[in-house]
């Protein structure tokens, strides 16, 4: 209901007390003493008394009080009249509220979730990252990344990719029949992959609080030493160190809680975007970064997660077979 609706039940409700409350003090009078000598002496009104009057109350003041009633009656009669107004009022309204609710999207094709098995993680089976995609992603595979000689969970990482990119990938040479444990023994399958203009998706999530100080470096680590084991000109050098710098800035200095979500996406343009709980950090167009972050967690012969591979290498043996 509209608001001016509202407002004008409400006014029409104070309206009607302050009339009824305003014709009270002018009808409850008492008669002169001329009219009272007019009434007769039996009670006549003994069918009101009773009912408002104690047994003590003579006939001439019934007078005064028989003036009031009819008044105190149609008071409360509008009183009750305007709660049920000013009820129905904001029935009328919440109801209006109710329906005026914002459209809930369509949910994705599946609500389920995977476990991480060393950290009882869970991750969604699909995945957008805002409601301008289209289309949802699919987790191909998952696992934990670990400091083996502290004993130590540092977070739990997962790869996703569209649909429809799957379908592309199955026409490639070497994935239509893919082999996992060459998969696991030869980047070359990983490196076609990664060079492909998909949209993918690293969904990475604490296992413990720690800072993006120390995530960041431990990117940079990884991704320094991908640099070294290539043979870059002097000018892919360059742009190299440039894309990593942006890269390096983009991780505002903060606290990060355990469990919370960074996702790290290769674009199909070639930029790697990166987003923290929602909160957009920046894109780096820099198709080199976008394809090495990728490769850090594919490569078999370094992986960062040797748990997170061997789990995105049986994704890819269930999902290429179907």
């Amino acid at each position: 209901m509209p608001t001016h609706i509202l407002f004008f039940y409400f006014f029409l409700f104070f309206f009607l007390f302050y009339c009824c409350k305003k014709k009270r003090k002018v009808t409850m009078f008492r008669l002169s003493s001329r009219a009272l000598n007019r009434l007769p002496r039996t009670n006549k009104l003994g069918h009101v008394t009773p009912r408002l009057l104690p047994s003590t109350t003579s006939v001439r003041s019934v007078a005064t009080v028989a003036c009031k009633v009819p008044t105190t009656a149609l008071r409360n009669r509008f009183l009750l009249g305007g709660c049920a107004a000013t009820g129905a009022a904001f029935f009328l309204y919440s109801q209006q509220k109710s329906d005026a609710v914002v459209y809930a999207e369509a949910p994705p094709p599946a609500a389920d979730t995977v476990e991480d098995p060393a950290t009882n993680i869970s991750f969604p089976l699909y995945l957008r990252m805002s409601k301008n995609e289209k289309e949802w992603k699919m987790l191909v595979g998952l696992g934990v990344r670990s400091v083996s000689f502290l004993n130590m969970n540092v977070y739990v990482v997962g790869l996703y990719m569209k649909t429809d990119d799957m379908d592309k990938l199955r026409k490639l040479a070497g994935w239509k029949e893919f082999d996992k444990s060459k998969f696991l023994t030869d980047s070359e399958l990983a490196e076609q992959f990664a060079e492909q203009p998909y949209d993918l998706s690293i969904r990475l999530v604490p296992t413990r609080a720690t800072n993006t100080q120390h995530l960041r470096d431990g990117f940079l680590r990884n991704l320094m030493q991908r640099m070294k084991d290539q043979q870059l000109s002097e000018s892919e050098e360059k742009e190299v160190l440039a894309a990593l710098q942006d890269f390096k800035s983009n991780f505002v200095s903060m606290r990060v809680k355990k469990e919370t979500v960074f996702v790290f996406t290769k674009t199909a343009e070639g930029g790697l975007k990166m987003e923290y709980e929602g909160r957009d950090l920046g894109t780096v167009m820099n198709p080199w970064l976008a394809k090495n972050f990728i490769m850090t967690y594919l490569n078999p012969q370094a992986p960062s997660s040797p748990a997170a591979l061997n789990d995105i290498a049986e994704g890819f043996e269930r999902l290429m077979k179907n």
